[in-house]
């Protein structure tokens, strides 16, 4: 159909130009057909094909080639020769308005679901195969032969898998099985009937859960479940650990020490207050070196002050390290992620290390969280650092993830697997309440006159 249409174009060019040039330009044009096959590639022929015919419509078309050229130098003498413009004639506006109608209509042809390889996939679609959805068919090849699903009947396995995991792993199995049993009742009712993409479902199922849970009672902010799409195949099983190959790590390092591991201030005040302030946590791996060298340079401090006011999160394993600094012996720190990669607890105590009895401050605001707040919750129940601050910002993360289909799976807060033996059982929405409360303007301020006070 689209090959029609273009002939049909071609045809409306003037006589003279396909007497001249009939031939090569069809050819050029098969060729264009053969090569470009995405929708953007066949609109650009299309509109060449369509901008063509409309100048030489409008300007007309000369075959006599003197009247294109730059000029005659035979003489040494450099001249240019002006095209004549010729009258416009009622059958070019004909011709431009016609060919603007065919292009506009045209659009139809083009913008049809099968020109659009990556549309959202609906409900039931692959084999998780992992085939290119671009080679050619083979209906006798036993590979390629397509699942038949039907799209009701995986939409209610997702449901109900989803439904599953609420009921056996929610941290709360009261309400885990409340939301279980009404998402089941949605999907009997026929309140998903009108889903029929993967994106979709996993947008609706995670609007649903939260609705459901706050219904309930769960406090606002806090994290439950969320249904996830993805157009890479999930793989099978917990995600593995992440390891770093030596290139990998050298790049890592790289990055971070440009950022100076995100320790952006690490000095020594007056009265011998040690001072470090970091904006997150750095890689471990990329930056334990210079995390000891940071230790290092306050270790000879009569109190240490750690800036944490604009640290919203990173990774536990160099919050564990510093904190390996503040104790004499390995001490327990709670972390609440059920397959966290992190050691329960410190390496202290760190050789040469004189920070082990020095009274620590450590300062925070309403955007320290996550692996920040892992940092200062421990701290605070250990009875370990005086909080000086505002209250942090309550971002738990402690869910898991569990693969449901080739393209979709859920995050779930799930109990973790290490017991909480402190009064307060983490930090998830309500965050951690400074033992010292202040603006985040007067936490440095108020930390000296402590740490000075404490000193004399």
């Amino acid at each position: 159909m689209f090959e029609r249409l273009l002939a049909f174009l071609f045809c409306l060019y003037p006589l003279e130009f396909r007497r001249a040039y009939g031939r090569e330009a069809w050819q050029l044009i098969q060729d264009r057909l053969r090569v470009e096959r995405s929708v953007p590639m066949r609109v650009r022929l299309l509109l060449d094909l369509v901008r063509d015919l409309l100048a030489m419509s409008v300007r007309g078309w000369h075959p006599n080639p003197a009247l294109i050229t730059a000029g005659d130098v035979r003489d040494g003498t450099p001249r240019f020769q002006m095209i004549e413009v010729q009258p416009r004639r009622p059958e070019w506006y004909v011709a431009g308005m016609l060919s603007s109608v065919l292009m506009f209509a045209s659009f139809t042809l083009l913008f049809q679901p099968e020109n659009f390889p990556n549309a959202p996939a609906q409900l039931g679609e692959g084999d998780g195969s992992g085939r290119d959805s671009d080679a050619p068919f083979d209906p006798n090849s036993p590979q390629q032969q397509p699942v038949i699903v039907d799209p009701a009947a995986e939409r209610r396995k997702i449901i109900e898998e989803v439904a599953a995991n609420l009921r056996d792993r929610y941290v709360d199995r009261a309400i885990g099985q409340q939301l279980s049993n009404a998402l089941l009742a949605q999907e009997k009712n026929r309140d998903f009937e009108s889903v029929h993409t993967g994106p979709e479902l996993a947008e609706r199922l995670t609007n649903r859960i939260h609705e459901m849970s706050r219904a309930l009672g769960v406090p606002a902010g806090a994290y439950v479940a969320d249904v996830l799409y993805s157009e890479m195949i999930l793989p099978e099983g917990p995600p593995p650990a992440m390891t770093l190959t030596p290139e990998a790590r050298e790049q890592a390092r790289i990055a971070a020490q440009r950022q100076n591991c995100y320790f952006q201030t690490i000095e020594m005040l007056p009265n011998d207050i040690g001072y470090l302030k970091l904006i997150g946590f750095p890689n471990f791996d990329a930056c334990e070196d210079m995390t000891r060298k940071a230790m290092q340079t306050v270790n000879n401090a009569s109190a240490l002050i750690i800036d944490l006011r604009g640290n919203r999160g990173g990774y536990g394993e160099t919050a564990l390290q510093i904190a390996g600094y503040l104790f004499d012996r390995p001490t327990f720190l709670w972390d609440p992620r059920p397959h966290t990669i992190v050691p329960a607890e410190t390496a202290s105590p760190v050789a040469s290390n004189k920070l082990a009895d020095k009274p620590v401050y450590v300062l925070t605001s309403s955007t320290t969280g996550s692996a920040a707040e892992y940092f200062v919750y421990n701290l605070k129940m250990l009875k370990r650092a005086t909080i000086v601050g505002e209250r942090t910002a309550g971002n738990q993360h402690s869910g898991a993830f569990r693969r449901i289909t080739d393209h979709i799976g859920m995050g779930i807060q799930e109990e973790s697997p290490a017991a909480n033996p402190f009064p307060i059982k983490g930090w998830e929405t309500i965050g951690v309440e400074p033992d010292v409360n202040v603006s985040r303007d007067e936490a440095l301020e108020t930390a000296k006159k402590l740490a000075a006070s404490r000193a004399r």
